[in-house]
């Protein structure tokens, strides 16, 4: 993993970036790959001015990323809540799992955030994704007791960080 840097994506990374959640997506829903819909949704996100877009990068390839942008009220789609950033993509491609990548792209997201002025992230995981529940506690993620369904049924359990 000391190959690995944590920068900001360009839009010349998307594109690798959308293959990195694919491919993860893919693995870690034990080979359900995610829909076209769920893909070009992701894409568009990419390029809106609020989107933030790091990428973990092993010399020239792009092993994770994450996206982060302004927290919204109603599910994403109604006003900004100020002070309020949204995590709402972190991926590693499974061949690189348990490195630590993770955890390097969680650290960067909260520490721009920071500086960007939010005072809080949240974010939502699969209800049975252990390793995403042990990365975000260790970076002081709680639990808030709400919870949801992705676009497949599965269960979502949200967290929440207050950042210093």
């Amino acid at each position: 993993m000391d190959s690995v840097i944590v920068r900001p994506g360009l839009r010349a990374d998307f594109d690798a970036a959308v293959r990195v959640w694919l491919a993860a997506s893919t693995a870690r829903s034990g080979g359900g790959a995610p829909s076209p819909e769920r893909e070009t949704q992701i894409r568009a996100n990419l390029g809106k001015p609020d989107t933030l877009l790091l990428v973990a990068a092993d010399v020239d390839t792009i092993v994770g990323m994450a996206v982060a942008r302004q927290g919204r009220s109603k599910g994403g789609t109604g006003p900004p809540i100020p002070g309020l950033c949204f995590i709402s993509l972190v991926y590693v491609l499974r061949s690189r799992w348990g490195e630590g990548i993770g955890g390097k792209l969680v650290d960067a997201l909260l520490i721009t955030a920071q500086s960007g002025g939010y005072d809080r992230a949240h974010l939502w995981t699969r209800a049975d994704n252990l390793r995403a529940h042990r990365l975000y506690q260790g970076r002081g993620f709680h639990r808030t007791g709400h919870l949801n369904a992705n676009d497949r049924g599965v269960p979502n359990v949200q967290y929440e960080r207050i950042l210093n």
